[in-house]
């Protein structure tokens, strides 16, 4: 009745194993229909144990198991009573391996016995990835339909989905009314985005009446086909704030400074400024799937900003950014190679425009850890001839790690980054090193956390005016985000922004805080 009972029989005779299969054939029942990963697995502490772990090998190289709806509604995947069927296709499928087993010495049945158990302990512990290689050491030597069940189900936890896909076919070939087998070839078929294939499995799952909870599944799963399978994703974002900002110029705290041949007295708009301003954010995308789930697609976004000041108009700041370019998404990896352009205005004029690229590729390890790495290009141009000091083009290099925690509510980032300023003066030029930390949290409420942490260090390449050192600015900047959904589609927010930038020339020294109340829909 297992492995190692079968080796019993074989020191007496062939009868006798003959006896063993056919007692097998009339008491055995299917192990998957019995247990589920996570209940508790006996420690093979003993001869005893090995034979009540390994009772289901042997017993279903010969006994066939699959699901289908009976008269009971509790039990097995589909709900109903475990019954034996396709019995021929299950002897003829398994006889080669009863054949192999004949053929082994009793040390060796032993030794596979034992690997066996391995196998079983750390499967039933939800230890896949350690359970997956022990099931393809005993698939190459013994392939059973538990053997083949146990591998694929291993594999499917640890992402191997298209091996997963080759067994579940393989068992489904031998026997197609396997339908938990059928269910989880389904979600295989899902999970690497061939969505007719999982479609067209769960239909003939449904189509045998399985229990009210499996239906349930079906029809999610059915409906999560639905969505992926779309092809254009539009996303709107609109919302409407007051902003309080005590310093709107990022002047410096004192009127009068110390500088190269004397004493420098500000301006009151060069100054420290507080103002109070309404502030105006829009943001959209089109998604569009050229191919497959894992292909290339395109995406579309079109940002909008706008600040109004109550009292000191000339520092009102309005910003529109248009991008599009091709994603390839895959699997595990995500590249972006999105194509910008900026337009922006500073009080009632006309500031710059800007054209960017900034390609990203990020890579998830497994579902807790992702690499990323940025690179992004822009050419800047002032408007104002007085400003054309101030061209610049500019190269930033990035790259974050993320921890991904309870299904993605805990998100942690860190950023180390490095940007290259390179502006027609080279008093406005600068390389900056930079590193950041980041936090997400998304309680079940609706409700949204976030907080951002950067220190940035800027080497100007020459001395400023008025100033007779090179200039250097150290910069730590804050930023927390608390925003709660309602009534599906509206969502309101509180942000808070610290920046604190010390520079070895005062007249560049300033810190702002800024505070703002935001209420908008998004669709």
């Amino acid at each position: 009745m297992s492995i190692w009972l079968t080796t019993e029989a074989a020191r007496y005779g062939r009868d006798s194993l003959t006896e063993q299969v056919e007692i097998t054939e009339r008491t055995s029942l299917c192990p998957v229909a019995r247990r589920r990963p996570g209940d508790p697995v006996m420690h093979p502490g003993s001869r005893c144990s090995y034979g009540v772990v390994l009772f289901v090998l042997f017993a279903f190289c010969l006994t066939p198991c699959t699901y289908v709806q009976g008269q009971s509604s509790s039990g097995g995947m589909a709900g109903g009573q475990t019954q034996p069927a396709g019995e021929v296709g299950f002897k003829k499928a398994n006889k080669e391996a009863i054949e192999k087993l004949r053929m082994m010495t009793s040390e060796e049945i032993e030794a596979l016995d034992r690997r066996l158990a391995e196998g079983l302990i750390l499967y039933y512990n939800r230890k896949f990835a350690r359970a997956l290689p022990i099931f393809k050491e005993i698939a190459s030597q013994v392939e059973t339909m538990d053997i083949m069940f146990w591998l694929a189900t291993s594999a499917m936890q640890v992402g191997a989905t298209k091996l997963a896909i080759q067994k579940f076919e393989k068992l489904l070939a031998i026997d197609p009314s396997l339908h938990r087998v059928r269910l989880e070839m389904a979600l295989a078929y899902f999970t690497i985005g061939r969505y007719d294939q999982a479609r067209r499995e769960l239909e003939r799952v449904k189509a045998v009446s399985p229990p009210e909870a499996v239906q349930r599944k079906i029809e999610k799963l059915l409906a999560g086909i639905k969505e992926r399978s779309r092809k254009v994703f539009c996303n709107l974002r609109v919302s409407q704030g007051f902003l309080w900002d005590d310093n709107i110029s990022s002047g410096p705290d004192q009127r009068e400074l110390a500088v190269l041949g004397g004493t420098l007295t500000l301006d009151n708009e060069s100054r420290k400024l507080r103002d109070e301003a309404t502030v105006t954010n829009a943001a959209g995308n089109v998604l569009y799937d050229i191919g497959e789930r894992d292909g290339v697609m395109w995406n579309t976004t079109v940002a909008f900003y706008y600040r109004v000041y109550f009292d000191y108009s000339k520092f009102n700041y309005m910003a529109v950014d248009a991008t599009t370019g091709p994603w390839w998404v895959g699997r595990r990896d995500i590249l972006k190679i999105p194509v910008g352009y900026t337009e922006s205005e500073y009080g009632s004029e006309r500031l710059s425009h800007a054209i960017h690229v900034d390609p990203s590729y990020e890579h998830y390890f497994n579902r807790y850890f992702s690499l990323k790495g940025l690179y992004s290009y822009s050419e800047e141009n002032y408007s104002a001839t007085s400003n054309s000091d101030l061209d610049n083009s500019n190269n930033r290099y990035e790259l974050t790690p993320s921890i991904y925690l309870a299904n993605r509510r805990h998100i942690l980032s860190g950023t180390a980054g490095y940007e290259d300023h390179k502006a027609d003066a080279d008093r406005f030029s600068y390389d900056s090193p930079y590193y950041a930390v980041s936090y997400f949290f998304r309680f079940p409420t609706q409700t949204e956390f976030f907080f951002r942490f950067q220190r940035t260090q800027r080497n100007y390449k020459d001395k400023p005016l008025l100033y007779d050192q090179h200039r250097k600015d150290k910069r730590n900047s804050f930023m927390v985000v608390l925003s709660q959904g309602f009534l599906k589609y509206l969502f309101a927010s509180f942000s808070f922004n610290y920046l604190d930038n010390n520079s070895n020339a005062r007249l560049y020294e300033f810190d702002r805080t800024t505070y703002a109340i935001n209420v908008g829909c998004k669709f």
